[in-house]
């Protein structure tokens, strides 16, 4: 039978391989998978694989865990020619689609139909409540596709880019606010942050919930370890008013410690509070590119957040692609 459930750790390489081929689109290049992201996949499925005995003894001691990675695969001509991966939104009842791809060969067959059908049964018989996905904005197909499963567009998300060069006229922390480090371990302060400033019609279908952000120890002793075998390293760090304990934004960047990959960067912030993004964008970027000059560099914003982007341009990020973020109601009682 050409579609069946992914088994790990055995088809993580092949997986891998077929991924950085399927995210080509000879018609649309600009939306094909670069180079240093194919880099990034690429040490990422390996890393997984190396770390795959400890990932199934901390499955055994967290369920949780164990909804880490899912999905299908369809297998044609002796090859894997298309996938679909779903993952658990921490403990919740919510999950995510990570991937839908097929091999540009295999296009237009209804493989991606398929597993997404079979996906979804799969999350039903689980009792999911909701799932989530995101689409490039001009990719017609595919948008058509998922709402055709019942998908509704929520909202929208920009991912910007540029190659990293120290960027010049960085503004000082304004007056009234203070900044600290964030460690892992508080998830508290995450949760809270998001569920103030996120928009009610993002909610519905990407609620804040604390089983999204309360890790158990064994996901805690997950993460950073996998941050090191992909050779990235993580600053995390959140602004408060002065002599008040309410956040209202946290920045942070991942840098890398290989000579190749990719850099990212990540702000949420209260719109109310949106005079603090040239200061969060420029430190970052500054300390990234002392780091890894050269690099490129990837931040997304949801749409909401527009001093974000705003900042973002104003600091030499380009706007390479607009996805259109998508959900499906899947029980009653959600």
């Amino acid at each position: 039978m050409p579609m069946r459930p992914i088994r790990f750790p055995g088809d993580l390489l092949p997986m891998g391989d077929m991924l950085v081929e399927t995210f080509q689109y000879p018609e649309n290049p600009e939306w094909s998978i670069q180079t240093d992201e194919a880099e990034d996949i690429s040490q990422t499925v390996r890393g997984l694989k190396r770390m795959w005995p400890l990932i199934r003894m901390l499955q055994v001691l967290s369920p949780p865990l164990r909804d880490l990675l899912r999905g299908f695969l369809w297998e044609e001509e002796d090859r894997l020619a298309a996938a679909v991966l779903v993952q658990r939104m921490g403990s919740t009842r919510n999950w995510g689609v990570g991937v839908v791809g097929v091999l540009p060969a295999f296009r237009r067959r209804g493989l991606a139909r398929g597993l997404l059908e079979r996906a979804l049964d799969y999350l039903r018989a689980r009792d999911a409540d909701r799932v989530i996905l995101s689409v490039i904005d001009r990719n017609v197909p595919a948008y058509s596709l998922y709402s055709s499963l019942g998908f509704t567009h929520y909202s929208s998300t920009a991912e910007y880019d540029q190659m990293l060069q120290r960027p010049d006229d960085v503004p000082a922390l304004p007056a009234g606010y203070a900044e600290l480090r964030l460690r892992r371990s508080q998830w508290r302060t995450r949760f809270a942050l998001d569920a103030r400033i996120t928009p009610d019609d993002v909610r519905r279908f990407a609620p804040v919930e604390e089983g999204r952000y309360r890790r158990p120890l064994p996901a805690r002793l997950l993460g950073p370890v996998m941050t090191f075998v992909e050779g990235k390293k993580e600053i995390d760090r959140i602004v408060r008013l002065t002599g008040n304990d309410g956040v209202i934004a946290r920045y942070g960047y991942r840098l890398c410690r290989r000579k190749k990959g990719t850099c990212s960067l990540w702000i949420r912030l209260d719109p109310e509070h949106a005079q603090l993004a040239p200061y969060m964008v420029g430190t970052a970027l500054r300390a990234l590119a002392k780091a890894n000059p050269g690099r490129r560099v990837q931040l997304f914003v949801p749409r909401w957040m527009t001093g974000v982007r705003e900042a973002a341009e104003r600091f030499g990020f380009r706007q390479r692609l607009e996805y259109h973020d998508l959900g499906l109601i899947l029980s009653e009682a959600a």
